[in-house]
């Protein structure tokens, strides 16, 4: 996994290529970089009083995944400890699209996300609240015949893999039926995927729900307090070290989103991946509007909210150009040839940035997550709005649908798109999970995993596929 001067000039290469075919050169002041924020919505107080002495397991991070992995070890009967440099699921954590699907999604993490289906339909009875998850249909149009045609050989395939315990309920709809579900759209419509079991998520509710339940299960969460790094003896995890004093501990699960690389590199470890922001935004309710979950050729997306309203989003990844587009650029070229994911790379002040980030220090020092308490991405606000217009021109029900509130998130994306859900091998007792960019869709499922892994339990899907040494 080390950086070679090859592999250096390659991931170089892939940027100058991206200039000179005309995909960077206009992009140069599209937003794409790190500020300053807060949550969008909510706040969960963290536990008071002082650190614990000891815990049996810390986990870093109090996003999503944090979150989910804290309870599922609660659950286990072991005592748990969660440090978060800011605020409960005060970054990317408040800011996902929030659709739980499986839509042509490779083996891996169909499988991962087809479990995640059944484990959020049964959340609300499990936690005793309303986290927003619905179940609802999503209809995805294909892009041309070739889509259509691997939609089709997709669904045959996982008709015949798919087993009884957890029914695959995708299929291809046209006529009357896609006409009602695309009632009132200004084009004609053929044909499209209409996955029945996909679900709904929305970002202003669904984390706070379950941080709420963690801490009444016995979660204890200390916020502003950044885990600096770990110390060991005779090999093994002794320690993890916060601003606030140290925990003994011998197990530990890092799940701190898009900081993950960061805390791994003060390790010695690498963790390929690049950052990736995401703009979307919420509209007011729309009653004659179709509802449930729509994706329409021309970049047109809206989710109907638990509350009536609706999320909509470009779906165009940003992917700033910083210190390790150099060394892993090359291995994220195929991404920008795919149709159904627009890729824009952004030059900014972060590439300077990259550079000055420390990446390692000492455990007695001021570490750059208490620098950092709650960072965001900026909002691409003419990639927003020009999505928005293009809504309201299909779907004329929107017309009169007001903006509530614009925004983009921060996510760590590896080069093939998998989680990386691991163990590290070097530090015996850690465990990783981050790399993605459906951590809210993911967390049932891949907080299970990571506690199997941590334990040394039969896992609860194949772990090979997001191992951190596939690559």
């Amino acid at each position: 996994m080390g950086m070679t001067r090859r592999k250096f000039l390659i991931g170089g290469g892939v940027l100058a290529i991206a200039g000179g075919a005309g995909v960077l050169t206009p992009l140069l002041t599209r937003e794409g970089r790190l500020i300053p924020g807060k949550p969008r919505f909510g706040y969960v107080a963290g536990t008071e009083g002082a650190l614990p002495k000891q815990a049996d397991v810390v986990v870093v991070g109090a996003g999503i995944l944090g979150l989910m992995t804290a309870i599922n070890l609660v659950e286990r009967g072991l005592s748990v400890v969660v440090v978060e440099k800011g605020e409960v699921a005060g970054e990317q954590s408040c800011r996902f699209y929030g659709q739980v699907m499986t839509y042509k999604m490779p083996d891996a993490t169909f499988q991962l996300h087809h479990l995640a289906k059944q484990r959020w339909r049964e959340m609300n009875a499990k936690v005793g609240a309303d986290t927003s998850y619905r179940t609802q249909g999503r209809v995805e149009v294909p892009f041309d015949e070739e889509d259509l045609e691997g939609v089709r050989k997709w669904i045959d395939v996982k008709t015949r893999e798919v087993g009884a315990d957890i029914p695959f309920k995708t299929r291809i709809i046209q006529g009357s039926e896609l006409e009602q579900r695309l009632r009132g759209a200004s084009s004609r419509w053929t044909v499209a995927g209409f996955e029945e079991d996909s679900g709904s998520l929305d970002a202003e509710r669904a984390s706070f729900v379950m941080a709420e339940y963690a801490k009444k299960v016995g979660v204890r969460i200390y916020t502003h307090c950044a885990a600096r790094g770990l110390e060991t003896h005779a090999g093994a995890i002794s320690d993890v070290v916060t601003e606030k004093g140290a925990i003994r501990a011998s197990r530990v699960i890092v799940a701190g989103g898009a900081w993950s690389r960061l805390f791994m590199q003060n390790l010695g470890v690498d963790v390929p991946t690049l950052p990736a922001y995401q703009s979307q935004q919420i509209i007011s309710a729309a009653p004659r509007a179709p509802g449930g979950n729509v994706a329409l050729p021309g970049n047109i997306y809206f989710r109907e909210q638990a509350d009536g309203t609706y999320a909509t989003s470009p779906r165009v990844v940003v992917a700033p150009v910083v210190k390790e587009s150099f060394m892993y650029g090359y291995k994220y070229l195929p991404l920008l040839a795919i149709p159904d994911f627009p890729v824009h790379i952004s030059l900014n002040k972060q590439l300077i940035d990259s550079f000055i980030q420390p990446t390692h220090w000492k455990l007695d020092e001021v570490s750059p997550f208490e620098k950092n308490r709650l960072m965001t991405a900026a909002p691409d606000l003419p990639e927003l709005n020009a999505s928005l217009e293009k809504l309201k021109v299909e779907f004329p029900a929107f017309s009169d649908a007001k903006l509530i509130d614009q925004w983009s998130g921060a996510m760590a994306i590896a080069p093939d798109e998998n989680p990386i859900i691991s163990q590290v091998n070097e530090y015996p007792g850690l465990v990783l999970n981050t790399a993605t960019g459906w951590g809210m869709t993911e967390s049932p499922v891949s907080s299970e995993l990571s506690v199997d892994l941590l334990l040394g339990k039969a896992p609860v899907l194949d772990p090979k596929p997001f191992s951190l040494y596939r690559f």
